[in-house]
């Protein structure tokens, strides 16, 4: 019995946004032969299309390893110290870097977003999946969030000023992995921050500790630099053929565009189904 787990944006789903139908009879497939099959998402749970749900996964790695569900029950949650949280959000708000709390049951964005879109980067979305999420769900403005009562897990930014940004790198890295999604090349800079020992990795461990499965036994799906360190700790690996090269490099093999049926190609290759 293998593991599998599959990251959603750029994996499971491309530009269409909708899982293959072949995709989802090769996950069931594998299923009904005796595997297990997980999400492994940097999504937080509000996010998780309806779609998506019903495929009818084994259990759901959320917020990069922020949540982890099996069947329906959650058993991690972690959530970002409040003086911690307190800091990043001054760091951010003081050096005009947009940015959106996930917390379980909702987001909470900086009403810049929007205008980020709106002046020149919405055609851009399409190519950088991980910053469409930012136009995906409904999102409350952070004025609604309530840093006493309501938990957040990780946060993602945007920045048009990279140097803003990299001026504060050394003050995120004490607490936080940080993971870019952008291009060298782009004039702004995008990506995420999660706690330390919080990664999809780690998410990983923690669902194989609680039915008892064994790391030899995993297979990984993912196509950003928010899947590293779960392509680095799972037996195998197969990565977007267009992934970031950092990813390729500890890759065990690629899959093509999850449009042109990727993912279901790939578990055929892999003889799952």
């Amino acid at each position: 019995m293998k593991h599998i787990f599959f990251d959603i944006d750029g994996t499971l789903v491309g530009q269409h946004k909708q899982v293959t139908k072949k995709t989802i009879e090769g996950i069931k497939e594998a299923q009904k032969r005796g595997h297990k099959a997980y999400i492994c998402t940097g999504r937080a749970p509000i996010s998780i299309d309806h779609q998506i749900q019903q495929i009818g996964f084994d259990g759901i790695i959320s917020s990069a390893g922020g949540f982890v569900c099996v069947g329906d029950t959650y058993i991690y949650e972690n959530f970002i110290n409040q003086y911690i949280l307190s800091e990043v959000i001054i760091l951010f708000t003081n050096r005009k870097i947009q940015f959106s709390l996930e917390t379980k049951e909702a987001l909470y964005q900086t009403l810049g977003v929007r205008g980020f879109f709106e002046k020149k980067y919405a055609s851009i979305a399409s190519d950088n999946l991980e910053l469409a999420r930012f136009l995906d769900v409904v999102r409350y403005p952070v004025s609604q969030f309530d840093i006493l009562t309501t938990p957040v897990t990780k946060v993602c930014f945007i920045a048009e000023d990279k140097m803003a940004f990299y001026n504060i790198v050394k003050y995120l890295q004490e607490f936080f992995i940080i993971v870019i999604f952008s291009k060298e090349e782009d004039e702004y800079i995008n990506g995420e921050i999660i706690l330390k020992n919080c990664t999809k990795g780690d998410g990983m461990k923690r669902i194989l500790d609680h039915v008892g499965g064994h790391i030899q036994d995993t297979i990984a799906f993912g196509n950003s630099m928010n899947d590293y360190h779960l392509i680095a700790s799972a037996n195998y690996g197969v990565v977007s053929e267009f992934a970031p090269p950092k990813l390729l490099a500890i890759a065990d093999d690629t899959f093509i565009d999850p449009d042109k049926d990727g993912i279901y190609v790939s578990l055929k290759k892999l003889n799952i189904i």
